[in-house]
């Protein structure tokens, strides 16, 4: 007899369990769901079987090949586009020449497939529905039978209001050929939606046959195990392989189980598995081949696939783990927890109840895994990186992740604190920014929404406001626009210090955080006319007159419109004539010549960062913006920041001068502190800088290009070294061992002075590399100290 095994879902349901295996290949006790369905067929003589297959078909086709081994002919059908339950079927029409089975083969059962055929065969059938009797029906599709069996009534996935029977659609028919004529070949037609109504409107013969064996469709996570918890308490009729050990405790070839180990019934060990002293495994403990078990380990009602590692004292409650987990000592992985294939669980690490993490991801040491961890690439203690928090879009960033951060922000505050909040002009962050202010709201907390306006405006706006602190959401244009940034800033406007993002951190991985009385909701304030506030401070800085009476030309280049506005705006109250130019791609030196400005100004998407270009066409580095900055704060009377990898010349000036250079960290919170109570200033506001730089321009009657030519030439050259995230500490070490007695500065990594220049060498905060940045008095200089120091990092790795 023939019988076709539709194998072609995605198991969509199971994921995290399917995202590297189709759901027939998903294992019951280290065995391919599929197999057992094989079995069945092969019990009930239906030896010749037509394979449907669409997702990852070759996975399938690998492991059953023709099915020789498995003693019956398997030929294999695959579809390139979906075609539904019955198109699927009519794709193996050619193979299909008498009356046939269809049976799931990402289901488990042991119906008894012989008498179904009897039945089809005496009520004279077109198509019989193999039923079953379930307590939840919703899930199913019902079906409703004469006295003789002749089906009257069904409908797929019924509301409870639509449910008339316990009785439901297994997924198993019987079939004669003559029913695939009824369609098209090559459309998606489904059974239950298509076919079979079209079959009872036409008063075709359809039958339904109910069957009181074991049927489970595996359709979620909590299925998957419970199936294989059936199947050790002998509750379907399988064969189980490996011998019978204990009491319901089976054991594939080569297990080793060492004196100590406590293992209880109902449960399963695949071939060569190793089981250390002192474990307590069971019951309902389903541990697959190559498994290895360590010291203390305990295990129950869970699942584990093959060639996992669990390290001492790591205990499963309800868990299920896929292929190759690494679980570090005294792990705990929860009720109903699922882990995808590859994933590393660090130390001491702990994933709460219902939470999925997807293949080849990586939890840090005693990370509290909270919510599920799907695209992104890993999670650990830390959500900051050197900017703010960053993510995908839709994906890593998500309303409801924002709604967590900012809950977990304003945890810290005192109620009735006042936070702002505002956004860039990209759609995605209002959705976020409304999310934002609900969960600050739901804490009690006031909001002033800022609404769209450029990271200095917003700085400024909390500042000079009795705000306790604020937010901003902007996209990230340097990684493409779907990735989002979330920044977080004091009472002063500055980004938070890294105890603020600690108490983020834990509260976010704790919440442990307790919310205030529903009565006590924030309210929340629009402020409309921040930015003319922002625009009228910044021109209040400097001489009006001066500035007005040069009546500069600049070619302004901004992609982002409102940076553009306000940009526009201050230039054009100095009475500058600015011609604006929006396009994404632009030679911006050949563009400043052909239309004969005194300068050009380029400027990202979120007001901080600017390019320079002199009427030569000339772009300026930052190294040298720096230095003109330096001119700058020398009229201002204020101490200017210099990062320490800026180029020691500006020292030099500054001493010449009779400026203050205060040397941080090149982070942007280290800089601005050194001015942190002034409304506006230099760094990181693109809109001030700009116009300091045109008062100086104009008080000391220079072009942009003769302040460019005063700059004493020094040579700069900067390099990138990968190095594993492993070996970063072991580096530094070795560097620090390496330079006893020479006394190198360790601020922002490590700088090392020589008789031809310096070099600092830095780790990055989040990727696999350092960055070194070498100054010599020779360009040779320069490049020789950088690839001695290069080699250095690269030989101190291993």
């Amino acid at each position: 007899m023939k019988a076709v095994i539709m194998a072609g879902g995605k198991g969509s349901r199971l994921r995290p369990l399917t995202c590297n295996l189709p759901k027939p290949m998903v294992p019951l006790l280290d065995r391919p769901c599929m197999e057992y369905m094989v079995d069945l067929l092969k019990k009930h003589n239906f030896k010749d079987i037509a394979v449907t297959v669409q997702y990852l078909p070759q996975i399938i086709m690998n492991h059953f090949g023709d099915g020789n081994e498995f003693g019956v002919h398997l030929q294999v059908f695959e579809e390139t586009v979906p075609l539904g339950t019955a198109g699927s079927v009519k794709n193996c029409e050619e193979f299909l020449d008498d009356t046939f089975l269809v049976i799931s083969g990402d289901g488990l059962t042991d119906f008894n497939l012989t008498e179904i055929m009897r039945f089809h065969k005496q009520k004279k059938a077109m198509a019989t529905i193999v039923m079953t009797k379930v307590d939840a029906p919703l899930e199913y599709g019902v079906v409703m039978t004469e006295q003789d069996g002749r089906i009257t009534h069904f409908l797929e996935k019924p509301s409870w209001s639509e449910v008339f029977t316990d009785t439901i659609n297994t997924g198993i028919y019987v079939l004669e050929p003559e029913v695939l004529s009824l369609f098209e070949k090559n459309q998606e037609f489904d059974f239950s939606k298509d076919l079979f109504p079209m079959m009872l409107e036409r008063h075709m013969p359809i039958y339904g046959y109910v069957d009181y064996g074991y049927w489970s469709d595996i359709g979620s996570l909590h299925q998957y195990r419970q199936t294989q918890f059936d199947m050790l308490m002998g509750l379907v009729d399988v064969t189980i392989r490996g011998k019978e050990l204990l009491p319901r405790v089976w054991v594939g070839q080569d297990v080793q189980i060492a004196p100590g180990a406590m293992i209880q019934g109902p449960s399963f060990l695949g071939d060569n598995v190793t089981v250390e002293t002192g474990t307590a495994l069971g019951p309902y403990a389903v541990i697959g081949s190559y498994s290895h078990i360590g010291t203390g380990v305990s295990m129950e009602r869970s699942v584990i696939w093959q060639g996992n590692r669990l390290l001492h004292d790591t205990a499963l409650r309800g868990a299920t783990l896929c292929s190759k987990v690494l679980a570090g000592h005294s792990v705990q992985v929860n009720e109903g927890a699922v882990i995808g294939d590859k994933v590393d669980l660090g130390d001491r690490s702990m994933v709460r109840p219902d939470i999925k993490i997807w293949p080849e991801k990586v939890l840090g040491e005693g990370t509290i895994q909270s919510t599920s961890l799907i695209w992104g690439k890993s999670s650990s203690n830390t959500l900051f990186d050197e900017n703010g928090i960053s993510g995908l879009a839709s994906i890593e960033l998500t309303p409801e992740m924002v709604g967590r951060i900012v809950a977990s922000y304003g945890a810290g505050l005192k109620k009735n604190a006042i936070v702002s909040i505002s956004c860039d002009e990209y759609p995605y962050c209002h959705a976020l920014k409304r999310s934002a202010v609900a969960s600050l709201q739901a804490l009690a907390l006031h909001v002033h929404d800022f609404g769209i306006v450029p990271v200095p405006v917003a700085r400024y706006g909390i500042s000079a406001s009795n705000c306790i602190g604020g937010i901003h959401v902007r996209r990230m244009h340097e990684d493409g626009e779907k990735r989002i940034l979330l920044q977080f800033f004091d009472a002063d406007g500055l980004p938070i210090d890294k105890g603020a993002e600690r108490k983020i951190e834990n509260a976010f991985m704790q919440e442990d955080f307790i919310r205030p009385d529903p009565a006590s909701i924030g309210q929340v304030q629009e402020l409309t006319d921040l930015t003319c506030q922002y625009m009228s401070q910044v021109i209040d800085q400097v001489n009006q007159e001066v500035i007005a009476s040069r009546s500069f030309s600049v070619l302004l280049h901004c992609e982002d419109q409102t940076v553009q506005a306000v940009m526009q705006g201050i230039l054009r109250t100095l009475n500058c004539d600015v011609i604006a130019i929006t396009r994404r791609q632009i030679d911006m030196a050949q563009a400043v010549i052909a239309n004969k400005v005194d300068l050009g100004v380029s400027v990202d998407h979120s007001g901080q960062k600017f390019v320079l270009f002199t009427n030569k066409g000339t772009a300026l580095s930052p190294d040298e913006i720096l230095i003109l900055r330096m001119f700058i704060a020398v009229k201002e009377n204020t101490p200017v920041a210099i990062p320490f990898s800026a180029p020691s010349v500006i020292e030099e000036l500054a001493e010449h001068l009779g400026a203050s250079v205060v040397r941080t960290k090149a982070v942007t919170r280290s800089l601005l502190e050194v001015l942190r109570h002034r409304g506006v200033q230099s760094h990181f506001d693109a809109f001030y800088s700009v116009v300091s730089l045109l008062q100086f321009m104009a008080e000391e009657q220079l072009s942009l290009q003769s302040m460019v030519d005063q700059i004493p030439q020094f040579h700069m050259k900067t390099v990138v070294v990968p190095c594993p995230v492993s070996a970063k500490g072991r580096v530094m070490r070795r560097m620090i061992e390496d330079l006893k007695g020479s006394q190198p500065q360790l601020v922002n990594g490590i700088k090392v002075l020589s008789e031809n220049g310096w070099a600092l060498i830095t780790p990055d905060e989040e990727r696999a590399l350092f960055k070194l940045v070498v100054q010599g008095d020779t360009l040779t200089h320069a490049q020789e100290l950088a690839e001695f120091y290069k080699e250095k990092i690269i030989t101190y790795q291993s």
